[in-house]
């Protein structure tokens, strides 16, 4: 494989960090913790929707930069035409490549992202923050498996 010098992923480590922090907080708000929550349960409904439209912004973010970074890694790396197929096979080409473990997952994962412009719907809201809270581990293994093959 081709070496890039110039596929640099600091930026979407920062995020990874970003939205860790930004998930470790919210499920500290979820759980009410005595430590970041001291109020009522008239106030935690507000904490916990604000909490959660965080995360849902920060793995917004996150995942664009990711499935970017990864877009252009399998682009100088397996197929230089990858930029114009569906994500779906961007995923597979990833797992094939062996840059993810579940494609399907990943899938998932960008098909909440893209419901984010709903999220003022409660329940498409929760089903974003579901998937949100789930993305952590996969993104690390990428970031890992990525590091690796640099």
């Amino acid at each position: 494989m081709e070496y890039d010098e110039k596929l640099n992923i600091s930026d979407m480590v920062r995020c990874a960090e970003n939205f860790e922090s930004t998930l470790a907080r919210a499920l500290k708000v979820e759980a009410k913790d005595p430590n970041v929550l001291n109020i009522d349960d008239n106030d935690y409904l507000f904490e916990y929707r604000f909490a959660r439209s965080a995360v849902i912004q920060v793995f917004e973010i996150t995942i664009e930069s990711a499935w970017k970074i990864m877009q252009r890694w399998i682009k100088i790396n397996a197929d230089k035409s990858i930029a114009q197929k569906p994500k779906r096979e961007l995923f597979r080409t990833a797992h094939d490549s062996g840059l993810i473990a579940d494609a399907e997952r990943w899938w998932n994962f960008f098909d909440a992202r893209n419901k984010t412009s709903h999220t003022y719907h409660e329940e498409i809201a929760e089903e974003v923050y579901v998937a949100a809270k789930q993305f952590l581990d996969d993104l690390k293994d990428f970031i890992k498996r990525l590091e690796e093959r640099r």
